[in-house]
């Protein structure tokens, strides 16, 4: 892998911007040359924003739509009619207002018991996408404070799973499990782009991005690495304020 790309942009609204123009142009890229656009989706209120700009003039008229295979990094145990769900999140802010077919739609089952929506959903992108581990042309990702990405928190078993593309993350620090995809099909992504904003991320982000970033004891955010894939991270000048050489680009 290549030294991932890092592009801070002057306001949030630009990064959101930036990141809808990358994602148009990356799904546009796929349709020419004849094949679906996979993409896992992101929970948190600045991906809602990039919804919702997808879903607006101009990007929602320049998209082929029916050519998109939908997933989710990762949800809460919940239906998806819940307040907390990412599905739900999702769905109002961007799906409903476009012609994505139902059948492109693959939703992670909060509803039922953790263990067997894991296995249900492995089993899905399988179907869906093949391959031993499949390659998401496209994930997108948050991070938290305390460096967390998708529902791999520190210090939880998912972060050490070499076999299983999902799986029912116990978080002790939230008290309930998580459903998530794991390093392994994260790292096989063509392409990963994270979105990271405000200045409670700061540290979080120094870290994660720092030149000692390596090994079991950071952040589950500095071990996504793409095995061959690229990975962008897509910042505000709040979230970029304790990097070094930090430049508005």
């Amino acid at each position: 892998m290549a030294g991932p790309e890092v592009r801070i942009l002057p306001t949030t609204d630009g990064m959101v911007q930036a990141a809808a123009a990358f994602i148009v142009d990356l799904a546009a890229e796929r349709v020419r040359q004849g094949l679906p656009f996979s993409i896992a989706l992101s929970g948190g209120s600045t991906p809602r924003r990039l919804y919702e700009t997808l879903a607006s003039p101009p990007h929602a008229s320049r998209l082929s739509w029916s050519q998109w295979e939908v997933f989710w990094g990762d949800e809460r145990m919940v239906p998806p009619d819940h307040p907390d769900s990412n599905y739900r999140m999702a769905r109002i802010s961007f799906l409903d207002h476009v012609t994505i077919p139902s059948a492109h739609l693959h939703r992670m089952r909060g509803e039922i018991a953790s263990q067997e929506a894991a296995d249900e959903y492995e089993e899905e992108l399988r179907r869906v996408l093949g391959a031993p581990i499949p390659a998401f042309d496209l994930i997108l990702l948050g991070m938290g404070t305390d460096g967390h990405t998708a529902s791999l928190f520190p210090a939880t078993e998912a972060l050490d799973q070499e076999e299983r593309l999902v799986v029912a993350n116990w978080v002790p620090a939230l008290n309930a499990h998580r459903l998530t995809l794991t390093l392994p099909i994260i790292n096989a992504a063509r392409h990963i782009l994270f979105l990271v904003s405000g200045r409670d991320k700061a540290e979080a982000l120094r870290t994660v991005l720092g030149p000692n970033a390596s090994g079991e004891a950071v952040p589950p955010a500095a071990r996504v690495r793409p095995a061959s894939g690229t990975l962008h991270w897509y910042l505000d000048p709040d979230a970029a304020s304790l990097l070094a050489g930090s430049a508005v680009v």
